[in-house]
């Protein structure tokens, strides 16, 4: 009779597993020191004792470790703490019957290859043999059993375990004697290796363009900056010269530049101007430094176009300036005020402008460092350490999780809104087509796992705008349409746009909650939220963000909602062909 499964958590996690001991040797000691060769573990499960009496008294002759388990969750839980050479496994059993048990046995990673021996003494039927080698069994016996015929197949397993064992001791040693001979190469090669990965990360995460050429300007490596602020991608670059993409002067000029640093061997600095993909300039000033020994040129830029089109505008405010002197014929006094003031609130400008930058690069690498160090740590405890951690250990581990990520998220969208405050957008044609495909993309994710449908009404037109602004805002409305939803609904989303008197409309749709009147214009201010963190998660950044990107590009911004009828988020743009 077979009583109802019991529920078993049968993770196939590796951090149940108590470690392994270190490889030993099998013959117990060093060589020519001979001791007695270490057991290995039989399972022996079934749910009568005298039967597993029977089975012991066959293979006590065996010599090893021989474990009893009455049901086969005892076996499961036998088998999170210990390894066995060979499972002999009743099939009629109360509970978890010995198929039930095989099976669960056989989907944990670590015991899915232990050999299973099936014992019936009711189960003749070819089905239920059947069944058994379906589950992977490498025998199925029945009883009464012939003592010698299941010794002889225990010891087999046995002596396979203590092999592999063997095998696993030796190669343990052979690496070691390896370790030993080059230990200080591997020393060097790993102290050169921690180097590099410093330098990887600074490589990679650095705001400026950094690159390795030969000395033929051809790209080697190149950071991820110079997609980010160019708009190449890393094989365009690749296929040409660095200079490909200035003019000839500037050509000219980074030439006799790498000359010079090649010819004297040491770094040399100059200004050059730089095409990026959207056909627009931008100023960079370049160091070049050379490495003779492998032929290669080390390149940094730093984009300089903001200061260089301050200066610009300073000098031609100094024209005019004095234009204005010789016209009006003021005096010298007084157009030197001017100018002094007009300087000295540039060089104030230009002082904010740089310590906004510095504060933003602090938070995005200062600030947000300790914040994923605390995320990391925290799951660490949580996926190492969670079966030594109590319920309150844990809660207060994943509440460290979930604090850190909403730190993260509020930095993160706190520098998206910095940066849409005096961060130049220079606005060009944009396929709108292609910006709402490129948000569904983004969100695919989120879209999948709500059940939710996005609804994309053709044709959608090109407007005048910042491509990344542009996406943003876009991911902004969709993914409010994604999240505030009630539950047990299926997000529902609309996408149209409508296009008069030279402006786009465009629509964001949804099904969800909806906004009351009386709270429509605040939910476009900073940090204003609707709903508790914990109803509905987010920074309280996300629609100020959309109001401001589409403010910087000329455009405006509204609602139409009500509560519990859904919202209908619209944007306008200058239409452009």
């Amino acid at each position: 009779m077979l009583n109802p499964v019991v529920a078993v958590d049968f993770k196939p996690a590796e951090e149940q597993r108590p470690p392994r001991s270190a490889p030993r040797n099998p013959g117990g000691g060093s060589a020519g020191d001979k001791a007695e060769a270490p057991r290995v573990n039989i399972l022996l499960v079934d749910d009568t004792p005298e039967n597993l009496i029977a089975l012991e008294a066959v293979l006590s002759d065996l010599g090893q470790n021989l474990v009893k388990a009455r049901s086969g969750e005892e076996a499961l839980r036998l088998l999170l703490r210990q390894e066995f050479a060979v499972i002999l496994l009743d099939v009629n059993m109360p509970g978890l019957n010995g198929f039930e048990t095989a099976e669960l046995i056989r989907q944990r990673k670590s015991t899915e290859h232990i050999p299973i021996i099936f014992v019936s003494a009711i189960s003749t039927s070819d089905t239920h043999l059947f069944k058994g080698y379906s589950l992977g069994a490498v025998d199925y016996i029945f009883t009464p059993v012939v003592p010698e015929v299941l010794r002889s197949k225990v010891s087999v397993f046995v002596e396979l375990l203590k092999k592999t064992e063997e095998a696993k001791w030796q190669a343990e040693q052979l690496r070691l004697l390896e370790e030993k001979e080059h230990r200080e190469r591997l020393n060097e090669a790993s102290r050169r290796i921690e180097l590099q990965t410093k330098q990887n990360r600074f490589f990679t995460l650095s705001v400026d363009l950094l690159a390795i050429t030969d000395f033929q300007a051809m790209f080697k490596e190149l950071n991820p900056a110079w997609h980010l602020v160019l708009g190449y991608s890393e094989a365009e670059l690749k296929a040409r010269p660095f200079w490909d993409h200035m003019d000839e002067s500037d050509r000219a000029l980074t030439r006799e530049a790498l000359s010079r640093a090649v010819e004297l061997q040491k770094p040399i600095s100059f200004e050059a101007q730089y095409q990026c993909a959207d056909r627009s300039v931008r100023f960079f000033s370049w160091t070049v430094a050379p490495y003779p020994a492998e032929q290669l040129l080390y390149l940094f830029a730093r984009d300089v176009t903001d200061a260089r089109r301050a200066e610009r505008e300073i000098r031609k405010l100094n024209v005019d300036l004095e234009q204005r002197a010789r016209q009006l014929g003021a005096t010298n006094t007084e157009l030197q005020n001017e100018i002094g003031t007009r300087q000295r609130a540039e060089i104030a400008l230009h002082e904010s402008n740089s310590a906004l930058e510095a504060f933003s690069y602090s938070v995005s690498h200062d600030l947000r460092a300790p914040l994923r160090a605390m995320q990391g740590f925290a799951r660490v405890l949580l996926e190492d350490y969670g079966t030594v951690l109590d319920q309150t250990g844990k809660e207060c581990a994943m509440r460290i999780v979930s604090a850190a990520e909403r730190m993260d998220c509020l930095v993160q969208d706190l520098l998206v809104f910095s940066r849409l405050g005096h961060t130049k957008l220079d606005l060009s044609p944009v396929r709108l087509h292609e910006s709402v495909l490129e948000t569904i993309v983004t969100l695919e994710y989120e879209i999948k796992n709500k059940s939710a449908s996005v609804d994309v009404r053709e044709p959608l037109p090109k407007v005048l705008a910042h491509p990344t602004t542009l996406n943003q805002v876009l991911q902004n409305l969709v993914g409010n349409a994604l999240k505030f939803i009630p539950v047990g609904r299926d997000p529902r989303i609309k996408i149209w746009s409508e296009v008069n008197d030279g402006l786009a409309t465009v629509w964001v749709e949804d099904n969800g909650i909806g906004i009351p009147p009386e709270n429509q214009d605040r939910i476009f201010k900073v940090f204003e939220r609707l709903h508790g963190a914990d109803e509905y998660p987010g920074t309280g950044l996300g629609l100020a963000i959309v109001k401001k990107g589409v403010e910087r590009m000329n455009g405006s911004v509204g609602i139409e909602s009500a509560a519990g009828a859904g919202s209908r988020f619209w944007i306008k743009l200058p239409v452009t062909d």
